[in-house]
């Protein structure tokens, strides 16, 4: 095989190689930050979720038993902050894991109703509709159940986030083994273009990053409420942060790896022009 097919051969599969690498590090990024349900977890803490939501619920059932004519004191001691992080975290273990977990809201129905029950009796009143209470409390623990059900995302998207993640994993196995072979191939043929391979893999990522930051209003994204929102702006900085350091990462392996290809290459060079003088001037000896 002639040294410039070799090259060609070569350059083919480094074309190849660099888009497989940028498929996989954009891959191993969305499965340790949107795919990740540690990463959401640390998100959520981050951005204050669970401190939101806990007040969010308060405040939508204050406005809800507005017009019930009962006292505020029912909410007193009702649930606390830890209570809607655990319950937010169950719904992401079902999410990511499939989790059996189901919410219980036998807990909450029993101190809504033991607080209604003490706060009637306080008021020197009695329960003239017994229904219309069971309905209030109904719809109490369905606003305290919307909120920690991350906007009940978990009942309709459960399947396809296990899914996704199960089918991006499959697909960064078969990368990196695609990936390992054509890096093989090249070694064997000793065509050094490992180097521009790096530093295109490192442009290619900062194209992804400036797309991501150029296409999407990190200040206003509105979707399903703020606090949301918030998540999701976090995450996506994240994923643009991580593409960043990946880009500059393989930009700087690039300079390295093309320096010392080069390096190599010349003294290669030099080593057959002296071989080349040398056995000139044997021959001219002669």
């Amino acid at each position: 095989m002639s040294r410039k097919t070799k090259k060609i051969i070569c350059y083919t599969l480094g074309f190849i190689l660099t888009i497989l690498l940028v498929l996989l590090v954009v891959l191993g990024i969305l499965k340790s930050t949107a795919l990740s349900e540690y990463s959401v977890k640390k998100t959520l803490d981050k951005t204050n979720y669970y401190t939101l939501v806990s007040d969010k619920i308060r405040n939508n059932m204050k406005d809800y038993m507005m017009s019930s004519g009962l006292d505020e004191e029912i909410l007193n001691d009702l649930f606390t902050e830890e209570d809607v992080r655990s319950d937010v975290n169950k719904y992401l273990d079902k999410l990511y894991q499939d989790s059996k977990i189901e919410f219980d809201d036998t807990k909450l129905k029993e101190k809504l109703i033991n607080n209604i029950n003490e706060s009637l009796k306080k008021n020197n009143l009695e329960v003239a509709d017994q229904q219309a209470i069971d309905s209030f409390v109904t719809e109490m623990v369905k606003l305290y159940k919307n909120e920690t059900n991350l906007y009940n995302l978990v009942d309709n998207f459960t399947n396809s986030i296990q899914k996704v993640n199960d089918l991006l994993g499959i697909v960064a196995i078969i990368l990196l083994v695609i990936c390992i072979i054509i890096f093989v191939v090249i070694a064997i043929m000793k065509v050094r273009c490992f180097g521009p391979i790096t530093l295109a893999v490192g442009i290619l990522l900062f194209f992804i990053r400036f797309a991501i930051y150029e296409k999407v209003d990190f200040r206003n994204i509105l979707i399903l409420s703020k606090e949301f929102s918030d998540i999701l702006t976090t995450i996506l900085t994240k994923i643009a942060n991580y593409l960043n350091v990946f880009a500059i990462g393989f930009l700087v392996l690039g300079i390295v790896v093309t320096l010392v290809e080069t390096y190599i290459t010349r003294k290669k060079r030099e080593r057959a022009r002296r071989h080349h003088q040398e056995h000139k001037s044997a021959f001219t000896m002669e």
